[in-house]
Formats: C-alpha cells, sequence, structure tokens
C-alpha cells in the first residue's frame, strides 16, 4: 500500500500487476508516493469473492489505472480486467516493465518504457511516470443505488482484513481522506477560544460564545477558508505554538486574544498571527459596554478581513450581523443556549438549551438565530428523547420555530440548514428539505457545520456527487471534529464505497473513541462485503443499543444463529416503545423478508418515524429495492428512488 497522502496536485492511483513483478513493482510504488502521489496496491494473490468486491471497491475509487505490463502479466486475466476498467473509464497509464508488448486492445496506447530502468526515484522513466499519471483523465462513474449483483470478472486477489479494512488515517493507506500536503491556502485562518481574563469560570460560556459568533461571521465571507469551532476549540489552553497549531489546522493565520468581562464592561483583545513565522500581523483591544458587543464582532471581523487583504462589500459587513439580538440580555440568553446544546449528551442538558433559546426569544422576538438554534434543540429532543405520543407536537414546534427563523432572515445559512433538517427527518418532505438546504449553500459555502448537513441530506437523497464532495470540505475545514468523519462515513456508505466509509468512521473513532453509531456503521460496511464474523465483533462494540441490536439481528443470522439473531430483534423490538420501526424493516429486509419489511416501513411512515429520511440511499434496503411496496414508498415521499 503506498506511503503517505496525496500533495496539492496529488492522484489516487490503483496499480494493476502480475505477482511475479512484485520486486520491480515495490520500487515503483515508493518513487511515484514520495512524489506526492497515493498508490493503492495488494500484495497477495488469493482470498475470496469477499475480498473480491473489496478490491472492485478501491478500483472504482481511484482516479488513475497504473498497469505494469510484462511477460507475466500480459497472461492474466485478472490484469486484463483491471486495465479494461481503466480503458473505458478514460483514466488508463500503461507501462512495461520488459520487453513484451501489451495485449491486443491495449496497444494504441504510448506506454512509459521501464526495462532499462536503474530504480532510482528520481530518473527520466519516473519523472515520465508521475507526467502521465497527473495529465490522466478523472472521471468516476455515478455510484449506483442497488450492487446487489455479484461484480463481473474481478481480481481474486486477497486483502487482509486487519491491513485496508482495519487501517487508520493516521497509517497512510487512507489515502482518500487524508488532508493534501500543500501550503496553507494565503486567506485560510483558525480563530482559537479568546481566554476568559474574568476570573470567574461561569464566564466560560461568554468568551466561548464570543470566539464562535466569531468564526461564523468570518465563515460568511467566501474569500477566507476558517478552521470550524470543534477543530479550533480543540487548542483551548494550549502551549502549542503558532507553526504547531497552523501546520496541524492546515492554515496560514492565526486569532487570538481574551475577554474581560467585569459589570457592563467587556474588553476584547485581539491579534491575528502568521502562522508560519509567529509574526503579529494585526492586534487591537475594544473597550465597549455590554450593549455594544455586538457591533464589535462586527468591527473585529472586518478588521481581520482587511489585514487579509480581503475585499469587504456592503453585503458582506451586513452579513456579518445577520439573524442576531437586539440587545445584550437575550444574546447573553442565546451564548448561554448554544454552550448547553454544544455539550449535548443527555435530555437534561438539550431542554436547559431549550429553556436558554426560549429566554432570548422572550426577550427579543425578532432574533432569527434563536429560532433556528430552538428549532434545532427540539429536533434533537424528537429524534433522541421524545416519546412516541409526543414525538408529532415536538416534530411540529420544531417546523414553527425554523419557519420563524427563515421568515426573519431569510440569508441566515444556519435558519435555511434546519429548516431542511427539519422537513426532511420530522416532515419527510425531501423536496421542500433540498430546497432549504440549496439556500443554506448560497451563503453557509464556507461553514463546516453547513456543508456536513447538506452533504449528508444530499447523500441520503442519492445525490452522491453533491454530497460527498460537501462532506469532504467539511473535514478539511473541521480535521479533529469526529462527528465530521463520522458524517462522512455515512455519506460513503450511502454512495456504496464501504472501503473508505470503514476509515472515515476509524477516524471519527480514533478522534472519539466513544463516538456513537462508528461501530455499527463499520459493522454495516464489514457485512457488505460478505464478512459478517468481523461485522458482529464491531457491533458488539456499539454503545448505542438499538444500533447494536439492529446489526446483531442481522450478522446472527447471516451466521446461521437463527435463534440469536430472533433474540436480537426482539429486544429491539421492545427497546424504544416501538419506535425503532426503521430499524426493524431493515433487519427483515436483511432477512429476505420483503413483506414484512415493507409492512414495518409503511408503519414507520405512519408514525413519523425520523429513519425514513435514509431510506433513498441506505444500502440495508437494497434487497427490496425492486419490491413494489418500496417503489410506491419512495414515490409517496416524493423523491425518486
Amino acid at each position: 500500500m503506498g506511503q503517505g497522502g496525496p500533495s496539492a496536485s496529488g492522484r489516487r492511483v490503483f496499480l494493476s500487476y502480475a505477482s511475479a513483478d512484485r520486486a520491480r513493482v515495490e520500487a515503483i510504488v515508493e518513487a511515484v508516493s514520495a512524489r506526492g502521489h497515493a498508490v493503492w496496491w495488494d500484495r497477495q494473490i488469493e482470498g475470496g469473492s469477499a475480498y473480491a468486491r473489496v478490491i472492485e471497491a478501491a478500483l472504482k475509487d481511484c482516479d488513475v489505472v497504473v498497469v505494469a505490463w510484462s511477460r507475466a502479466s500480459v497472461e492474466s486475466d485478472w490484469v486484463r480486467d483491471e486495465a479494461a476498467f481503466g480503458r473505458d473509464h478514460t483514466r488508463l497509464v500503461p507501462l512495461q516493465l520488459d520487453d513484451a508488448e501489451p495485449p491486443l486492445g491495449f496497444r494504441q496506447y504510448q506506454t512509459v518504457r521501464f526495462a532499462g530502468w536503474d530504480g532510482q526515484a528520481g530518473s527520466a522513466e519516473i519523472t515520465r511516470l508521475i507526467s502521465a499519471i497527473e495529465k490522466a483523465e478523472d472521471a468516476p462513474p455515478t455510484p449506483a443505488t442497488d450492487r446487489r449483483a455479484e461484480p463481473r470478472h474481478v481480481p481474486r486477489r486477497a486483502l487482509l482484513a486487519a491491513g485496508l479494512l482495519a487501517v487508520p488515517v493516521a497509517a497512510g493507506g487512507a489515502w482518500w481522506l487524508m488532508r493534501r500536503a500543500a501550503p496553507a491556502p494565503a486567506h485560510s485562518i483558525a480563530v482559537l477560544p479568546l481566554a476568559n481574563l474574568s476570573g470567574d469560570p461561569a464566564q466560560e460560556y461568554f468568551s466561548d460564545g464570543l470566539s464562535e459568533e466569531l468564526i461564523n461571521a468570518l465563515a460568511r465571507l467566501k474569500p477566507l477558508e476558517v478552521v470550524a469551532r470543534t477543530s479550533a476549540f480543540k487548542f483551548k489552553g494550549s502551549k502549542a505554538g503558532s507553526r504547531e497549531i497552523g501546520a496541524k489546522l492546515g492554515v496560514a493565520h492565526i486569532l487570538d486574544g481574551s475577554v474581560r468581562r467585569a459589570g457592563a464592561l467587556v474588553r476584547i483583545s485581539t491579534q491575528l498571527v502568521d502562522a508560519r513565522t509567529g509574526f503579529e500581523r494585526w492586534s487591537q483591544t475594544f473597550d465597549r459596554d455590554l450593549q455594544d458587543i455586538l457591533a464589535v464582532q462586527s468591527e473585529i471581523a472586518q478588521a481581520v478581513a482587511e489585514a487579509l487583504k480581503v475585499r469587504l462589500l456592503g453585503a458582506d459587513i451586513a452579513a456579518f450581523s445577520l439573524g442576531g439580538a437586539s440587545n445584550a440580555a437575550s444574546y447573553d440568553e442565546y451564548l448561554r443556549g448554544r454552550r448547553l446544546f454544544d455539550a449535548g449528551g443527555s435530555e437534561a442538558g438539550y431542554r436547559s438549551a431549550l429553556a436558554r433559546f426560549d429566554a432570548a426569544i422572550a426577550g427579543d422576538p425578532g432574533f432569527a438565530a434563536a429560532h433556528a438554534a430552538r428549532a434545532r434543540a427540539l429536533l434533537t429532543l424528537a429524534n433522541q428523547y421524545t416519546p412516541p405520543e409526543a414525538l408529532r407536537a415536538t416534530f411540529d414546534a420544531a417546523l414553527a420555530s425554523a419557519r420563524r427563523a427563515v421568515a426573519l432572515a431569510p440569508g441566515l445559512a444556519e435558519a435555511q440548514a434546519t429548516l431542511g433538517g427539519v422537513l426532511a427527518s420530522a416532515h419527510q418532505d425531501f423536496a421542500g428539505a433540498k430546497q432549504a438546504y440549496a439556500r443554506a449553500m448560497a451563503t453557509g459555502s464556507g461553514s463546516a457545520d453547513i456543508l456536513t448537513r447538506y452533504g449528508q441530506f444530499s447523500c441520503e437523497i442519492g445525490d452522491f456527487a453533491a454530497g460527498v464532495p460537501a462532506v469532504r470540505r467539511a473535514a478539511v475545514l473541521d480535521p479533529l471534529n469526529p462527528r465530521v468523519f463520522r458524517s462522512l462515513g455515512y455519506a460513503l456508505m450511502g454512495a456504496r464505497r464501504y472501503v473508505e466509509a470503514i476509515t472515515a468512521m476509524r477516524r471519527a473513532l480514533a478522534l472519539n473513541p466513544a463516538a456513537e453509531g462508528a461501530h455499527a456503521a463499520i459493522g454495516d460496511a464489514l457485512l457488505l462485503l460478505g464478512d459478517p464474523a468481523a461485522a458482529a465483533r464491531e457491533y458488539a462494540q456499539e454503545p448505542l443499543a438499538w444500533l447494536r441490536l439492529t446489526g446483531q439481528a442481522i450478522a446472527r443470522r447471516r451466521l446461521g444463529d437463527r435463534a440469536g439473531a430472533e433474540a436480537a430483534l426482539q429486544a429491539l423490538t421492545d427497546e424504544s416503545n416501538g419506535v425503532t420501526l426503521y430499524q426493524q424493516a431493515q433487519v427483515h429486509a436483511q432477512w429476505g423478508e420483503a413483506d414484512r419489511a415493507i409492512a414495518a416501513l409503511e408503519a414507520a411512515r405512519k408514525a413519523g418515524d425520523s429513519g425514513l429520511v435514509l431510506l433513498i440511499s441506505d444500502p440495508l434496503m437494497d434487497p427490496i429495492r425492486r419490491h413494489p411496496g418500496f417503489v410506491r414508498l419512495i414515490n409517496q415521499l416524493g423523491v425518486a428512488g
């Protein structure tokens, strides 16, 4: 497997070769990897059909197919198949290891000759190969929504599960997730959490809230690349220097500072630092009355933009305070609520956040951001904690708050994205949600949070061409956030890119070993790759009971443990007072019980089960995707399957 991630112009290279040529191929892999490209290659020529599907997934995900022709490889049906894939998808780069001519059908392609190569990475042969790789077209096919059929003839090379399937991003094998090792963009910036110098730890919410609002304000400027809150806040209280922080976050500049609050007076000190040199580019101290705190944020954002030579228009300046509060008291309640919501983790915490948002709105009914936050809190409560009898009322309240936020500030990306989330998961209005998310992206494409939510929704409705790149972009802006990599994993699962999905989820777990849903998603991917035993081991580690039981019911049935599978399904049915209907449908679909799966889905729709948002792209539903009842349900939801 290749070493390291791709460079700024790095390509994902699939190397096809014959086992007899392994020694020479290994030297080529090292030379190409050293030039910043990431090479996928296998090292063992045996294995079963499950591994063949993994190989096919890797082949379909590459940018370039390099085929090493030789006296051995021209006789290999496996190599010919891989070469045909590269040719048919206009991404073939052939090379010749010896004097053997390529087989018929491949002789019209100019090859890079390695017959006399001396093994040096700086040789003319390697230079010509790199040039061909970088010029190769990149036109990957759109993933199909139904992959139940076995692939046609594919190479039968083994992929050790402990190798590709379990490798973490840090090991270098997961080239599709790595941030490219290019210089940080000139207009990239991380806003570190402002230090609380008030002498009162209870004021931490205020300094953190101001920092987050500065991040949001700067992210609205499209010329800027702003690291998201979660990653920037990893360095709260850190002693790391600017160069180390800049390197870990991939930014050229860092905004740092402090907040001192004393009664109605606030002092905010800020400085903009060049991350590479540590030299200060701009600094200023603002002494303001608490009532003027909202204006200070705009002043700081404008000063930073000007220091980075970003041209501001009137609309840019107006966007800094879009959807904001008109009084300090409401803003203070909002910041307290955001702190509670971000902490999450319990029903009590979310309800406390909701109470703060209600207080903010009571003091300022026109506070659009508070209405959007209220809607998101209600949606979270509905999806995770609300009993069936109160579910519809909670969803309706969330929708009313989201619509109010949009009415007050149509250009506020957070309001539009929240409306999209409520329409999709609470009301199965996918057409309306799609419009709302599109409006959110119009003004919020610089926000990792907006990108993640838009990207995950796009993948849920089958638009992987838009969705996967959006979540990948979010991972660039928020590289230390496990939730972003978990969302990327879900997006890739929907796209049937199971190997990549596993790697994304492994990255989420590396960042947060307790990440909910990650082990279950890895289990799903392994199951669909044909390894139910490995899947069962992952399911056993999943902390969320309803996800764990869903996976166990499917995996145990695949492993021949019918009684264990039935017991897991019964426990799933009992788990949440009947609100796991969608998951029950997944189990029946995987068991081959199409009619029971459709009945569970129909019941889920009547109950308003938010799991239906996954229906269009969920690979666990593939066995029933052509069932008339499934097609009817998709049509009723208003989205093409």
